[in-house]
């Protein structure tokens, strides 16, 4: 068998989690030189989130070989990390003020067929909406959208030799050459269980166990080594390799030294504002529904101010609470049921002072000067304050919620399902991010919210002479209670069916540097728009290709910018990149068409 035959073998048998003999250990550490460099790649994709996985696909299946950095156990980011398994599609129709009249089905146009990517769109057919949730047309379970489809997807490239996910690790330091315009290297912490460590490391709620996520040193829980993802030895002259920062957190570009935005801008596509002003974050959890009171430890006695937000006063309240995302429902669909399985993601209002267990009550990201403070000793630039904040609050709602059922089931019925979020302790194994840092793409390119909507006889957002993705949902905040958001930001935003530019991939200052999903270049307002499941999939598909591109022929991301078209035609092989309204396409070309 030749090498890489073997490498994809093994590769796929440690991916899947289900364990490796010695000999394909040592085999695998053969990637890997006396110094811990790793040259083997193409591209080299810093994950994390649903984009990540996408791109990485993209990038494999284009032939290039690809390295996931994978920060948990789980691959897929908000379908399966973050714990949000109910798809986020858009929902809204743009009507005359007057009248009602519906001027634009933008929801019935995204959700058409010939609009969505077509390897996302069949793992939906295939799932359905076993949960009979009401939030989604797509409610599962999280472990069985993995294990089902994006697990065989990782599998069959990885047997093809172009994909190797490095699960439990994260990134630590980036190394550029500045006068080039290049990332050189990313080294990453992998980390292992040690033997008698239980749920594979998620026994412990992230707050406790980050900071031993990011240390090089080995622990008393895990084993770790450091391997460093180098760009140029060992490659031909034609070839270079592209690094692409899909995190959650944003990380590839604040250790690179990159030009980056963070929170809320005080004008749409500005550079200035708060960085400490964001959206909110949550721990996920899942309950089921037992037939008779669970013995469970009482929620932390620190935390309060629970209800049901907007469905404060109906009847029903704990019923629509309870099915909004349900993802397994025992007879499927109707009133809550013996044997359901219910994802907790509820709100929090502001107004009436109660909610779930959606935390507003402080932003995740560290201050800029914080962050770059860190950099030499680099821990995500997250708050443990607030990432252990938010784990009360999701105990606390657990707590509340299952003692404050409607008649016919008793207080203490509903428990916390563990397995379902593959932890120990319940909760999703990382929070659900709804905003983070975001580039600044070439020429200082940002895409707006203005980008993302206009007149509805227009059919579609600004139309780029770029554009190399598709997107629609309305710009949805869920706004930090410390702070006050623009003006600009907390009007309606009915966003048409929108378009994302290849410059919205992109970073100044790294010719080698790509980013999708919520990295992208952006501002804070569109941000809100792009951040949900299919956009970005096809954010992702689209950053996966090109990074393939550019590293098969050594193109830098703005060589890719000037020859557009023949890249435009290799991502609509994999994910579309015109809408298609009404029978006729969009933007079309000629005088339309924007740059």
């Amino acid at each position: 068998m030749r090498r890489r035959e073997f490498l994809g073998t093994c590769a796929t048998v440690a991916g899947l989690g289900l364990g490796l003999g010695p000999a394909a250990k040592g085999f695998l550490d053969e990637q890997v030189d006396k110094n811990n460099n790793n040259h083997d790649f193409d591209v080299v994709i810093a994950g994390g989130s649903t984009a990540a996985f996408a791109a990485a696909v993209a990038a494999a299946e284009a032939g290039a070989r690809t390295c996931l950095i994978e920060p948990t156990d789980w691959v897929g980011g908000q379908l399966t990390s973050s714990g949000v398994p109910a798809i986020d599609e858009a929902w809204h129709k743009i009507t005359d003020k007057a009248t009602g009249a519906v001027l634009l089905d933008v929801a019935t146009i995204a959700r058409s067929r010939e609009n969505m990517t077509p390897n996302f769109r069949a793992m939906l057919d295939a799932t359905g909406n076993p949960g009979r949730g009401w939030v989604s047309n797509y409610c599962f379970e999280p472990k069985s959208f993995l294990e089902h489809h994006l697990h065989p997807l990782e599998a069959a490239l990885r047997k093809k030799g172009t994909l190797t996910v490095y699960r439990d690790a994260v990134v630590k330091r980036v190394e550029t050459d500045a006068e080039k315009g290049l990332v050189t290297a990313v080294e990453v912490v992998q980390r292992t269980p040690k033997p008698g460590v239980a749920s594979g490391g998620y026994d412990r709620h992230l707050s406790e166990d980050l900071a031993d996520w990011y240390s090089p040193e080995p622990s008393a829980r895990f084993d770790k080594r450091v391997i460093r993802f180098a760009s140029d030895q060992d490659k031909g002259k034609d070839r270079s390799v592209v690094f692409v920062d899909a995190t959650e957190w944003g990380e590839l570009l604040v250790l690179s030294g990159a030009p980056y935005l963070q929170g809320v801008e005080a004008t749409d596509g500005g550079r200035e504002g708060d960085d400490r002003c964001g959206q909110s974050t949550v721990f996920d959890l899942v309950e089921r529904l037992n037939p008779a009171p669970v013995d469970e430890p009482p929620g932390p006695a620190d935390v309060d101010g629970f209800g049901f937000d907007d469905q404060t006063g109906r009847p029903d309240a704990w019923a629509q609470v309870w099915t909004y995302r349900r993802i397994k429902s025992a007879k499927g669909g109707g009133p809550p049921a013996v044997g359901d399985l219910c994802l907790q993601n509820w709100g929090y209002s502001a107004r009436r002072k109660q909610g779930g267990n959606d935390y507003p009550f402080g932003y995740l990201f560290r201050s800029r000067a914080e962050t770059d403070a860190e950099r030499a000793d680099w821990r995500g630039g997250v708050d443990l304050a607030v990432i252990a904040a938010a784990e009360r609050r999701a105990l606390g709602w657990h707590a509340w919620f299952k003692n404050h059922p409607p008649e016919g089931i008793a207080p203490g019925q509903v428990s916390l399902e563990r397995e379902a979020l593959g932890t120990g302790h319940g909760l999703a194994k990382v929070p659900y991010v709804r905003d983070t840092r975001r580039s600044v793409g070439l020429d200082g390119f940002l895409l707006k919210g203005s980008d993302l909507s206009g007149p509805p006889q227009r059919k579609t957002g600004r139309r780029f002479y770029d554009h190399i993705a598709l997107g629609a949902y309305a710009s949805d905040v869920h706004p930090i209670a410390s702070c006050a958001m623009p003006a600009y930001v907390v009007g309606a935003h009915e966003t048409l069916p929108f378009l994302i530019p290849f410059r919205a991939l992109t970073n100044e200052r790294f010719s080698n540097l790509l980013v999708a999903g919520k990295t992208m270049a952006q501002s804070f307002l569109a941000n809100a728009a792009t951040r949900l499941h299919p956009i970005e999939w096809s954010s992702g598909t689209a950053a996966g290709v090109a990074a393939a591109d550019m590293a098969f022929n050594g193109r830098t991301s703005r060589q890719e910018l000037d020859r557009i078209e023949a890249l435009q035609e290799l991502v609509s092989r994999k994910t579309p990149i015109v809408w298609t309204i009404d029978g006729q396409t969009y933007p079309g070309t000629g005088a339309g068409v924007e740059r």
